[in-house]
């Protein structure tokens, strides 16, 4: 469903503006200007993006009714009618006002709550990084009632914007995108993500043999933006490990498979790795992974 503004906002902004205050350890009362005008663009951004995205709808309805209306469709020109009116006196666009009649005018609005839903979900996206880091910088300076509220601020934005719809399994999600949803909010990252069996492709930063079973090995991989990492598992019973020294001694870790694939990985190579996601234990895990070919 797309929130109508007035309430959205009124329960987003004023935590945004709170937590935002202490944007950087050390620059408390420079940064608390900072804060305040980042969350201050945001909203104006979120305001305009719904006026520009309502503006266009309200268009695209004057032009359908004339055409409707053009096919003598009177019960069609009488829908759109209404929609037109109601659009004008509420700005905005919900799922309690679809209608099932006329087809074209149910395709007009789900097509500009799809097209509204991309824009915020862009825009949030673009502002829960920062938050993610600023809650990173009060925990690390032990301001932890801070971070907490930056922590509120993140899930409120997120569970306003952003439906934590499954993903499907089969699906490829880069490493950093990975790391970025467990580091903003675990429980629903788990909700999205844990038990599916995805594909992510990134950069190996390093292997080891698992220390509590060693014929498992972990492959670290990350999608070098953020610095985040993937811990992904290799069973022994699906594969075999040998380390070897390549050229200027670089460890080399050979996989081979029960198909009697090889693989040969180090440190900074490219891979596509397949595996089902555990969610986060001091990491986000994989597990049961295998090479995408």
């Amino acid at each position: 469903m797309i929130h109508d503004l007035p309430s959205s906002m009124k329960k987003s902004l004023p935590v945004l503006f709170a937590c935002l205050l202490c944007w950087a350890p050390g620059v408390r009362a420079q940064s608390a200007a900072a804060g305040e005008a980042e969350a201050q663009k945001c909203a104006e951004r979120i305001a305009a993006v719904r006026r520009d995205t309502m503006g266009k709808y309200a268009d695209a309805l004057a032009e359908l009714q004339s055409s409707v209306q053009k096919a003598a469709d009177l019960e069609g020109a009488l829908a759109v009618r209404k929609e037109r009116s109601r659009v004008a006196a509420e700005q905005s666009l919900a799922d309690k006002d679809y209608v099932a009649e006329p087809k074209v005018l149910r395709q007009l609005q789900t097509q500009t709550s799809v097209r509204l839903q991309d824009l915020l979900t862009q825009l949030v996206s673009e502002t829960v990084p920062k938050l993610v880091e600023l809650k990173r910088q009060l925990t690390v300076s032990g301001k932890l009632d801070e971070a907490v509220s930056v922590r509120t601020a993140i899930e409120t934005l997120q569970n306003s914007y952003l439906p934590a719809v499954k993903i499907e399994n089969g699906a490829v999600v880069a490493p950093d995108t990975l790391v970025a949803a467990y580091t903003a909010d675990r429980a629903r990252a788990d909700k999205i993500y844990k038990g599916q069996k995805i594909v992510v492709r990134g950069v190996v930063g390093g292997f080891r043999p698992d220390p509590n079973e060693p014929k498992n090995y972990h492959i670290f991989v990350t999608g070098g933006a953020s610095g985040g990492w993937l811990q992904c598992t290799f069973h022994g019973s699906d594969h075999k490990f040998r380390e070897e020294k390549g050229s200027y001694n670089v460890p080399i870790l050979v996989i081979s498979a029960k198909d009697g694939d090889v693989a040969r990985i180090q440190k900074g190579a490219a891979l596509d790795l397949r595996g089902t996601c555990d969610g986060w234990d001091e990491s986000v895990r994989l597990s049961h992974c295998d090479f995408v070919r």
